[in-house]
Parts: structure tokens; C-alpha cells; sequence
């Protein structure tokens, strides 16, 4: 018997591409359940501006915890010494809006804040806040809630 060497390398090539190009185990081909966000935002920066000329500027960082609560964290730069209010408040900073949720205060410039619900007591994820109505403000202190020195809007409002 003769072997014809084109023919029985065209066969063979055949079978490989065929083999090679079969559904592996691993392949992730039209996948049922697919993982809805494969990277989790775990934390988000807005930058605090200054209002009413007071020169204070920083930054509020929203951070995703493990524990499924989440952290706000403001530190400012050029701000007195004291304690500094601070809250979200509903809407944007042009709009205005009642607080939604009180913050501790910034004491030396810095606040640390774990959020689990707003103040009316209804409970708030991470991402929730991260597409929230909101805006955050800053305030001269306790006995001038008036005066804001530093404001940043939040949530879906930030972008």
C-alpha cells in the first residue's frame, strides 16, 4: 500500500485544527452567569472645594469596608483649628437640599465617618451611595452653620 504524503498531511493537519478548536473545559463561551462587575470599585475621591472665600480645600474619599459598611473620610487643607461640621445633604450643591446624613465632625482637619444608613434611619449601601443625589458640605463650625468653607457634590452628581 502506497501512502500519498500530501493527502495523509492534509488529514492529518485536519484533525488537529479540528481537536484544537473544540470547547475546552476552561472555555467561557456564552458563560450563564457571568460576574456582573469583575472589579468593584472600592473606593472614590471627590475634591472639596472652597466656598466663601475661606481658602479651605481637601479631599472626601467614599471607601467600600468588607464588613459591607461604608467609610467617608474627609481631609482638608488650609482650615483652623476646631471642629468642622459636615454633612451629605440630598441633591447638588447649586440645588441645595436637606441633610441626609450628619457626619462627625472634622477635628484637626480630619473626619472619619462610618455610614450604614441615612439619618432617617433607611439603610445605604456603597453603592448606593456612589450613584446618591447628593453633595457634601463643610461648615465654619457648630456656631456658624451658616457658613460653609468647603463643598463638593457626591454620588451621581459628580460626574
Amino acid at each position: 500500500m502506497k501512502i500519498n504524503l500530501p493527502h495523509y498531511l492534509m488529514i492529518c493537519l485536519f484533525c488537529s485544527v479540528m481537536v484544537g478548536c473544540s470547547k475546552g473545559e476552561d472555555a467561557d463561551v456564552n458563560n450563564s452567569n457571568p460576574d456582573p462587575d469583575p472589579d468593584p470599585v472600592e473606593s472614590v475621591v471627590y475634591d472639596l472645594t472652597s466656598a466663601n472665600d475661606s481658602g479651605v480645600t481637601g479631599t472626601a474619599t467614599l471607601i467600600r469596608n468588607s464588613n459591607g459598611t461604608s467609610t467617608i473620610l474627609i481631609e482638608l487643607e488650609n482650615a483652623l483649628e476646631g471642629l468642622h461640621p459636615a454633612a451629605v445633604h440630598e441633591n447638588s450643591v447649586s440645588e441645595g437640599g436637606p441633610i441626609a446624613i450628619t457626619l462627625n465632625d472634622c477635628e484637626c482637619q480630619v473626619s472619619e465617618t462610618v455610614i450604614t444608613q441615612l439619618d432617617d434611619g433607611t439603610s445605604i449601601s456603597f453603592d448606593e451611595l456612589m450613584v446618591f443625589d447628593g453633595h457634601l458640605l463643610i461648615y465654619q463650625s457648630e456656631q456658624s452653620m451658616d457658613r460653609v468653607i468647603a463643598r463638593a457634590n457626591i454620588g451621581s452628581n459628580a460626574f
